[in-house]
């Protein structure tokens, strides 16, 4: 059985419960998943700036999984914060949820979109593009969309969500060229297959994406190389 911490970093908890139900439909029939959000930070995050106040709780959210016991550990938002930090510090798989989206949306066709919410301007030049060059597929990507909701307003603007969603997914494809979308935020749930059925792409949810990554890598008994990311000294760090 494979045991599984979710850490949204989010000072909010209105995703907790939404994000575990999605993974628990695609997840394997012995893995347990819990979910926990940060109590100090930012309540969503749109730029840099909120990542920054996420990262060193999120990080030390990490750290207490792995003493807890957890096999894996899932950063769910898809800025991906504290990731690399948590992949130093962890013995344990670490994953976050934008990196094997795009990865596996990657093999799936030629060029991928990613779709994903808040200020457009702020979430792609400032998280997104800079992910992409750090995972080595900015080439793979044919554009990214935003459809300008903040994150904190997609429970009360669903209509207002998916209608924007099948605007952007329509011309990521008829005039960016993707033949596959990512959903580029944690948050945008029961999406995924209407815009599939009504574009026929793959749509890459990326919560999905992280937890069956999570499990594979526990299953394969796999882990962060520490040729790479090494362990962090020892040394004072005051909070």
């Amino acid at each position: 059985m494979a045991r599984i911490k979710v850490v949204v970093p989010v000072s909010t908890s209105m995703w907790n419960e939404p994000a575990v139900a999605e993974m628990e439909k695609y997840k394997e029939a012995d893995t347990r998943i819990d979910v926990v959000n940060i109590t100090k930070g930012p309540e969503s995050i749109e730029c840099t700036y909120d990542e920054a106040w996420a990262e060193l709780f999120t990080v030390l959210e990490c750290e207490k999984a792995e003493k807890e016991g957890y096999d894996g550990v899932i950063s769910y938002c898809f800025g991906d914060p504290a990731v690399r930090a948590a992949k130093e510090k962890l013995n344990i798989p670490v994953v976050g949820i934008n990196e094997p989206a795009v990865h596996i949306a990657s093999q799936l066709g030629h060029k991928f979109s990613i779709i994903t919410v808040g200020p457009s301007q702020t979430v792609i030049s400032g998280l997104l593009v800079e992910k992409l060059k750090l995972y080595g597929l900015e080439h793979k990507c044919a554009s990214i969309r935003s459809l300008a909701i903040p994150v904190l307003d997609l429970e009360k603007e669903k209509d207002k969500e998916e209608r924007r969603l099948f605007e952007e997914a329509k011309k990521a494809i008829e005039e960016d060229g993707a033949d596959t979308i990512v959903l580029g935020c944690g948050s945008m749930l029961g999406v995924d297959k209407r815009v599939r059925e009504e574009f026929h792409v793959p749509v890459v949810l990326p919560g999905v994406a992280a937890i069956k990554t999570c499990e594979m890598l526990i299953k394969m008994e796999l882990s962060q190389s520490k040729r790479y990311f090494a362990t962090p000294p020892e040394k004072k760090r005051i909070l």
